[in-house]
């Protein structure tokens, strides 16, 4: 399983990487400016052909590519002067170039968004942290998730288990109410009726549960809620893809900013700490999303690579937010805002951005260490 498990996660992970190095890759060529490497993987190279002034190549170590842009990101007054140089273009060419990664990785997500919406009816589901929250788009139907069932109770004895959505009580819908919680106190010690989707195989199965005369353990479980997003309309399935997606992330945006506002009214920074995570994590999310099938796996990349794309937008050193705020700053003043002062940031961020890096690999471990071992 440790194999699959890695050779999965190298697709994952990969294949959000190489779409957004493609996405610097195509504008570049696109504008006129030579792409010296582009690579699927790291060095020591496997296998490598030159065309048209680019190297292609293929790497040893799988995670990722490789894409090196000519004059981008050193200081050479040569290279710089060569009309063919990232340098030696303008203000906007360099943006399409510095923006591209983060274009094809929304272009990417929306595309997958697009064939896991179409193959499931214009449905998708998102396990919901924010119970109250109402997507923008779509309609929405809240139902019960089971997240754990208790031994030795009626839930037990009745075969309902971890991931089952409870969609009916006594023939009543549960959809946006609270039917579960309203049956099982008025029917104690009795007999009730659950229909039950299994979250893995998504059949249905009818169950008949005698319930127990505690009132918090009558039917033994824990359970949080599921959200249906139905694309109904003409309308919305034909843009179901760009719809889903700023629904993920409006809804992701709601999450972050809800464990900010814990986190400052807790004092404690361990929440938003929780909240990031590095390749290590990732594997870890890997290893249990994909044991639901390709689709959870597929739905993965997609998000994946939105959170790659918004990511890569932030103002922070060696990320593309820093390089596109370079440009349009350099437009106002290039004397201030010069390439070399540009560099030498980005040089001393990276030193901060490795130091965060190695401290979320190290926090992932401790977080993710029954699932990875």
């Amino acid at each position: 399983m440790l194999i699959i498990d890695l050779i999965i996660f190298i697709v994952v992970l990969s294949s959000v990487v190489i779409v957004h190095e493609f996405g610097h890759f195509f504008f570049a060529k696109k504008t006129g400016v030579r792409v010296e490497e582009f690579g699927i993987g790291f060095p020591p190279k496997l296998w490598k052909k030159v065309k048209n002034g680019t190297e292609y190549f293929i790497g040893l170590i799988p995670f990722g590519g490789l894409n090196k842009i000519y004059g981008m990101d050193e200081m050479d007054e040569e290279k710089d002067r060569d009309p063919h140089s990232y340098e030696g273009r303008g203000p906007l060419a360099k943006s399409l170039i510095c923006l591209g990664g983060v274009f094809m990785n929304l272009v990417f997500a929306v595309l997958l968004f697009y064939i896991l919406i179409a193959s499931s009816s214009f449905q998708m589901s998102q396990n919901m942290v924010l119970s109250q929250y109402r997507f923008p788009f779509g309609e929405q139907k809240n139902y019960p998730l089971i997240v754990e069932v208790y031994e030795n109770t009626p839930a037990s004895s009745a075969g309902i288990k971890a991931k089952d959505i409870v969609v009916a009580v006594n023939g009543k819908d549960t959809a946006n109410n609270n039917v579960l919680d309203s049956e099982t106190e008025s029917n104690l010690g009795k007999e009730i009726s659950l229909t039950v989707l299994d979250g893995r195989t998504k059949e249905t199965k009818e169950l008949k549960v005698v319930l127990g005369e505690d009132e918090e353990m009558s039917l033994g479980i824990g359970y949080g809620k599921m959200a249906f997003i139905n694309y109904n309309t003409g309308s919305e399935k034909a843009l179901s893809g760009f719809l889903h997606s700023w629904n993920v992330l409006d809804y992701s945006f709601n999450v972050f900013g809800s464990l900010i506002g814990y986190s400052f009214e807790n004092r404690t920074a361990k929440p938003l700490a929780y909240s990031m995570t590095g390749p290590v994590g990732i594997y870890a999310i890997t290893k249990v999303i994909s044991q639901d099938g390709w689709f959870q796996t597929l739905n993965l990349i997609a998000v994946l690579s939105l959170a790659l794309a918004f990511s890569n937008l932030l103002p922070l050193p060696a990320l593309d937010g820093a390089k596109f705020l370079f440009i349009v700053l350099g437009v106002i003043n290039k004397k201030v805002f010069s390439k070399k002062l540009e560099i030498a940031i980005e040089q001393a961020g990276m030193f901060l951005l490795i130091f965060l890096a190695i401290l979320i690999v190290f926090k992932d471990f401790v977080q993710f260490k029954e699932i990875i071992f």
